[in-house]
């Protein structure tokens, strides 16, 4: 049976979304334990395939100037086993204010999401230009969504482009405290700091993916099991209730 999750990315212009999202899925392409990942329509495998030979040779894709959703399936052994659709904001997003109908509906899907990955340009924070990454607006969208969440979900903090930083320090993370802080006040919200890299050379590229579905996983399961135990409970209040009734009563709980 599959399942459906919902993954939101947001980051300011440039800072490498649909790079990782394509880079990605070349790597997904080879089997990692048996899993990989595919495009719900053919036409977007080609062109994802495409897009990460490309980044492999230095050729990086264009900024996002629009949303984008895209959608997946997750296989394992060859079967479908989790449709997913990933959520890309374009990076001006950040910026527009509350009453604009993409704002509307950037903290919707914010609400919704399964799992949210907030990308930040580790290369930017290195540099003290801290404006650039929007961190601030996007700490308040994302505490904004968390107040009224009442489910499990993942929030990953990426950091890209750490490939370019000589020595990588604590310190270069202080403007993301606020942020971090607002995940651990949340007792649903698993927060997870990810640095990765994305062109000729990868690193940790399937880790916020992987992250993120072990959220959604953990939390369809103790789903299931709660379901498990609520129809155990009151098969055995049906039981007793039966004993105490006079007569042939059957009483057949699935």
């Amino acid at each position: 049976m599959e399942i459906g999750m919902r993954i939101v990315m947001l980051g300011h212009t440039g800072v490498g979304k649909t790079t990782y999202v394509a880079s990605l899925y070349g790597v997904m392409q080879q089997s990692i334990e048996g899993f990989r990942l595919k495009a719900v329509k053919p036409e977007d495998h080609k062109r994802w395939v495409e897009m990460a030979e490309g980044i492999q040779q230095g050729e990086y894709p264009m900024a996002t100037d629009q949303r984008q959703e895209y959608n997946f399936y997750l296989r394992y052994e060859g079967r479908n086993i989790l449709e997913f659709t990933w959520a890309d904001y374009r990076g001006g997003a950040i910026r527009e204010t509350q009453d604009t109908e993409q704002a509307k509906a950037l903290l919707q899907d914010l609400k919704a999401a399964d799992g949210i990955m907030l990308f930040c340009d580790c290369n930017a924070l290195a540099s003290g230009d801290i404006r650039s990454n929007q961190i601030g607006r996007m700490t308040a969208l994302a505490s904004q969504a968390l107040l009224e969440l009442d489910r499990p979900v993942s929030l990953a903090i990426i950091l890209t482009k750490t490939d370019l930083i000589e020595n990588f320090s604590a310190e270069l993370l202080n403007s993301l405290n606020g942020l971090i802080m607002a995940i651990n006040a949340s007792e649903f919200v698993l927060g997870a700091l990810i640095p990765i890299v994305c062109g000729t050379k990868l690193r940790n590229v399937s880790m916020p993916l992987l992250f993120a579905l072990h959220t959604t996983v953990v939390f369809q399961a103790a789903t299931s099991y709660a379901a498990a135990e609520s129809y155990s409970d009151r098969a055995k209040s049906y039981e007793t209730l039966s004993k105490g009734l006079t007569g042939a009563v059957d009483w057949i709980v699935s």
